[in-house]
């Protein structure tokens, strides 16, 4: 959601991370912690699709690099031009690939997720577009369902018995008049679920400041020891104290999940089953009570799966027990959790209510168990609209459509009274790295205008600034991203400068590391590849630039500019050896700067050159830009619309005068994120190691 939301976060989507979270669910759904499989294979889901959105393009440029491609593309007599074209093609095909194509396929992969998990396509998409994703389209649309309808498709294949729903029961269709009747009990039972999802909710956020801190990894290894155990004794003693020996209902013979503990043969026990069992089945039974499938009419109010004594312990306990487990460095969803717990409360609520309502009513204790779980999702995610569609299509039926819908509105209503936000955004809040921009922009910005918003004043580079200076700036600066001026046009009275473009950290940085050095006229301190002019070779450096930004923004990129060196002479190592010395951080040494000025005069020859880095190649020149008097509301929307991170304020001469960041709008809206330090900062030491240079041999 963050990452959709247009925050940077580096990583996110790597395969380690792939492998960590996959791996970590297997390992909590096995420990029969309290948490679920949903929210991980939400992110799976866009892991997957942020690999294959640019597989092609790397596809390609893996094919054009290979030789023997090369020879029958006709390349036979071309000496070493094929590989210069091949290398130019393979960049060209990766810088295709765009931010916005990558957004659509993170969101497609999202509702995938979701709607694997689930078994319902539609619900899939309406999570993205009611949960995860911040900007909505036509096209996002088009591609999230293509997604949801393929991944529910695939997982049907897999596994036949979600063929008919998830969460398939034979619940028995209500009158209109039935509906009228249990309607007071049902919201009722909702309201207690929303209590429980807001309860939730609330304990979450109460035991946060009792959490390791992130860098503690000995504390948090220790935390999953303990909440693990805990939770094991807890079913265990549970089992044997209050669990009921039954005998084994011939529904179940077919499909033996039950678990026996503690019982005799042919029995099994009602609470460690519904807590040891998987999760989809024991909430299949829970909503089969008063079906065909569990005929309570046969034996009266009392049911044949579970014992109330056993429904009541398990609710009492899962509570707290699910509380600690979200509060952990471990990966798991809240879904199904909040299924178990709202599933058990609406299930004893729906006994009680058959022992105690008339004969004629007819009541299914299932019917109130799907109400109770999904008001306690309802209360725990604050959704309304994707989490209707989710269980209707889950249950495969439309006959407790009616009841879920009640049960979503009234939870929702409960958390609104009780204070309580989704457990999506009091993360989001929580997490003071992010920032997490709302889809309505607050009410407090509708009285403010860029000017009152913005930070001043703005810290910009000039076009050709000293290699010294830049890190100077980036030292002591924190922003990601730095207007360009000309120094021709700086007010110096006023602070100001006019604006011909924006750069961001992350290039800065890599141009320090690749040393593209030049001196104070803009001409590069390295020739240019033989063949080609400044202007063409520029052009490659910004292509190579931009993919290797958009493939590797947070790891080293030694050999971007492969290149644009390919073939360059003379500007090898001291060794002879050929290769780019930009690609090699450190690489040049004084011998290759002599070289490379011996043959492009300069008035510096007789004197050591101070090092430039030439930034107009490779900034945007058309930056989002707004005017102070812009409301406050409109740089909100830009902002998240566009996915950006910093919109720069300009006069009426475009000068810049301020620049209005993610941090700007939480602080004005009045969230803690821009009131407080976030949770990494660069240090000095890591500055240094980064941007450190030998600058005796330039």
């Amino acid at each position: 959601m963050a990452w959709l939301n247009g925050n940077s976060i580096p990583g996110l989507f790597a395969l380690r991370v792939f492998v960590v979270k996959f791996l970590g669910t297997v390992a909590a759904l096995g420990a029969a912690m309290c948490l679920g499989m949903e929210a991980p294979m939400v992110h799976l889901g866009a892991a997957v699709a942020n690999a294959a959105s640019s597989a092609d393009q790397r596809l390609v440029a893996q094919l054009l690099r290979q030789r023997w491609l090369l020879r029958l593309a006709g390349f036979r007599s071309a000496g070493e031009a094929a590989p210069e074209v091949a290398e130019e093609l393979a960049v060209q095909a990766v810088g295709r690939h765009t931010a916005v194509d990558r957004r659509e396929a993170v969101s497609a992969g999202a509702g995938a997720g979701i709607a694997s998990a689930f078994g319902a396509p539609i619900g899939g998409v309406l999570f993205s577009l009611e949960e995860a994703c911040s900007v909505w389209s036509r096209r996002i649309a088009w591609r999230c369902f293509l997604a949801c309808a393929i991944a529910v498709l695939t997982h049907s294949t897999l596994n036949p018995h979600s063929a008919n729903g998830l969460l398939s029961a034979d619940l028995r269709p209500l009158h209109p008049q039935e509906w009228l009747q249990q309607l007071p009990a049902i919201m009722a039972v909702s309201a207690g679920g929303g209590l429980l999802g807001a309860g939730f909710n609330k304990l979450r956020l109460l035991m946060r400041p009792w959490r390791a801190k992130a860098k503690h990894h000995g504390g948090r290894v220790r935390e999953v020891a303990i909440v693990a155990a805990l939770t094991a004794a807890t079913i265990a003693t549970l089992a044997v104290t209050v669990g009921r020996c039954l005998p084994v209902p011939d529904e179940w013979a077919a499909d033996p999940m039950w678990v026996r503990y503690t019982c005799a043969a042919g029995e099994y026990n009602d609470l460690a089953t519904a807590w040891l069992a998987p999760a989809v089945w024991t909430i299949r039974t829970f909503i089969s009570l008063g079906t065909k499938t569990e005929p309570l009419a046969a034996e009266g109010p009392a049911s044949i799966f579970y014992s109330p004594h056993s429904l009541a312990a398990m609710c009492l306990a899962y509570l707290p027990l699910m509380g600690l487990s979200a509060a952990l460095s471990i990966p798991g969803g809240l879904f199904m959790p909040s299924f178990l717990l709202g599933g058990s409360f609406g299930a004893l609520s729906g006994l009680a209510l058959r022992s105690l309502a008339p004969p004629g009513w007819r009541i299914q204790p299932g019917l109130y168990a799907l109400c109770g779980a999904t008001a306690v999702l309802g209360g725990v995610f604050r959704s309304s609209i994707s989490i209707v569609v989710l269980i209707t299509e889950s249950c495969g039926t439309l006959a407790p459509l009616v009841g879920v819908i009640a049960a979503v509105c009234t939870s929702n209503a409960v958390a609104v009274l009780c204070g309580t936000d989704g457990v999506y955004e009091s993360e989001l809040e929580a997490s003071l790295g992010l920032n997490y921009l709302s889809q309505a922009p607050p009410r407090v910005l509708r009285t403010l205008v860029a000017e009152q918003l913005m930070s001043s004043p703005a810290q910009g580079l000039p076009c050709i600034v000293p290699v010294a200076a830049a890190e100077a700036l980036l030292q002591r600066s924190r922003h990601n991203g730095f207007p360009v001026y000309d120094p021709a046009h700086v007010d110096m009275r006023a602070g100001s400068f006019r604006t011909d473009g924006f750069i961001m950290r992350s290039q800065v940085e890599l141009l320090l590391r690749e040393r593209v050095h030049c001196d104070r006229h803009g001409r590069y301190l390295q020739a240019p590849p033989q063949g080609l002019d400044t202007l063409e070779w520029e052009d490659r450096l910004a292509t190579a630039m931009a993919a290797q930004l958009q493939r590797h923004s947070n790891c080293s990129t030694g050999g971007l500019l492969r290149l644009a060196s390919r073939g360059m002479a003379g500007t090898g190592g001291e060794d002879g050896s050929s290769g780019s010395a930009l690609g090699r951080p450190g690489s040049m040494g004084s011998s290759g700067s002599a070289a490379l000025l011996a043959d492009n005069p300069s008035p510096f020859d007789n004197q050591e050159v101070e090092p430039h880095l030439n930034l107009a190649p490779f900034l945007n020149r058309a930056p989002a830009t707004v005017r102070l008097e812009t409301p406050a509301t409109r740089v909100h929307s830009m902002m998240l619309s566009l996915s950006l991170r910093h919109i720069v304020v300009v006069d009426e001469n475009n000068y810049a005068v301020g620049i209005v960041t993610r941090r700007d709008l939480a602080h004005a809206a009045g969230s803690r994120l821009g009131r407080e330090r976030t949770s990494w900062q660069p240090s000095a030491m890591e500055l240094d190691a980064l941007l450190e240079r030998h600058l005796s041999g330039v």
